[in-house]
């Protein structure tokens, strides 16, 4: 008998494994934990599906008796992987889509302000609102040094990344502090670090739009001029 793959992460498939279509029968192209009630379970690219299957790497080699490197192990998987159904289909989206998509996948982003004295102080921040693929919104507090940095200079760097892609942003902040955005933008976990509230005096917002963007995604590469 030919031996057949999951055409998403390459594994060998049997009867015990294989992934389930929407009506519960089993899918022939797919394993189980790509593919089940007829959805992918990740959605990634392949570059991405390769780095997160390069965590598995000795989970594989016991498995198949191998003894590779994880990066032995991740150019087998860049050999091997355009050659499967999934990857084998064209993403026709134009590279700042791919990123808006990129950036909607990422929960956490890294915000840099330029200090006093000139120097970067990047900051990871979680993600609270974004549009397309260079406008992020963050919550902080007003007498942060962030604030601080930013009432100065409002020029800033601001990077996201998942699983491998990544792209780098600059650009510039607004500090937000009307009470009409402020409540539109509350989170209930707001209440941590905010207790008064939607009109806490010390809960800002910060607004940034990236004006270039450096890219990469799925083995493509570009710096962009974005629309401001």
């Amino acid at each position: 008998m030919v031996q057949k793959f999951c055409q998403s992460c390459g594994m060998p498939l049997n009867n015990s494994n294989k992934g389930t279509n929407a009506d519960g029968n089993p899918n022939e192209d797919y394993c189980i934990y790509c593919y089940k009630e007829g959805k992918f379970t990740q959605d990634f690219n392949m570059s991405q599906m390769i780095e997160f299957c390069t965590q598995f790497t000795d989970q594989i080699n016991k498995e198949a008796g191998w003894n590779l490197t994880p990066q032995q192990a991740k150019e087998q998987m860049r050999q091997f992987f355009p050659t499967l159904k999934r990857w084998k289909q064209k993403d026709e989206r134009s590279l700042t889509e791919k990123a808006a998509h990129l950036l909607s996948q990422c929960k956490e982003v890294t915000l840099a302000s330029v200090n006093a004295d000139g120097f970067p102080r990047p900051v990871p921040l979680d993600k609270i609102y974004s549009a397309g693929c260079n406008e992020v919104w963050v919550v902080t507090a007003k007498g942060s040094e962030k604030v601080a940095d930013f009432n100065l200079n409002p020029k800033a760097g601001l990077s996201y990344s998942f699983y491998g892609d990544s792209v780098a942003l600059r650009g510039t902040v607004e500090i937000i502090t009307d009470d009409e955005t402020r409540k539109q933008m509350w989170q209930e976990y707001f209440i941590d670090y905010f207790p008064g509230g939607p009109a806490d005096p010390n809960y800002v917002l910060i607004r940034f739009i990236g004006t270039e963007a450096t890219i990469w995604i799925n083995g493509e590469f570009a710096h962009v001029n974005l629309p401001k």
